[in-house]
């Protein structure tokens, strides 16, 4: 092997070495320490043109000595990808959720949100308790679809 052979394999060696060294690894995701119950959802015809979203009670479990940051439900509208908060929950800071114990089960403002008839729809619940650096995802449902049409088909007719 000639001269300049070696030196050409030699300085590939080193180059490759060296560069190895120098990458940054990917900075590794910590434990979740906040965990839920399942989260169940479905859509209902709640007007002969509006449906609605229900969603089952459910808990968050979080480490102990942690306190909740946030949670959040979110529907992905299926086929377009759009993505909408419909609760939006913060608690209080200077006494912040859960009072006692490890466990909070949310006591929901609206149990049913708006949805358009028709569409089919995803439900995640996302949230982050004090011992996170970012927010999880807790669950997510299988996707389900609004329904259309009246609801005055269904209705018995009461004559007199």
């Amino acid at each position: 092997m000639s001269w300049k052979c070696a030196r050409a394999l030699i300085l590939i060696l080193l180059v490759s070495i060296f560069s190895v060294g120098l990458e940054q690894p990917s900075p590794a995701r910590g434990a979740v320490n906040i965990l839920a119950s399942p989260i169940q959802a479905g859509c209902y015809l709640a007007h002969h043109d509006q449906c609605k979203i229900h969603v089952d009670p459910y808990t968050l479990n979080l480490t102990p000595g942690k306190k909740l940051v946030f949670f959040q439900l979110i529907t992905t509208r299926i086929g377009t990808g759009i993505q909408r908060v419909i609760y939006d929950f913060r608690p209080d800071q200077s006494n912040p959720a859960p009072s006692t114990g490890n466990t909070y089960s949310p006591s929901l403002v609206a149990k049913d949100f708006a949805a358009a008839c028709g569409q089919e729809y995803t439900l995640s619940l996302q949230g982050q308790d004090s011992g996170d650096a970012t927010p999880f995802n807790l669950g997510i449902t299988e996707q389900f679809t609004c329904p259309t049409g009246s609801y005055f088909i269904n209705l018995p007719m009461i004559n007199k």
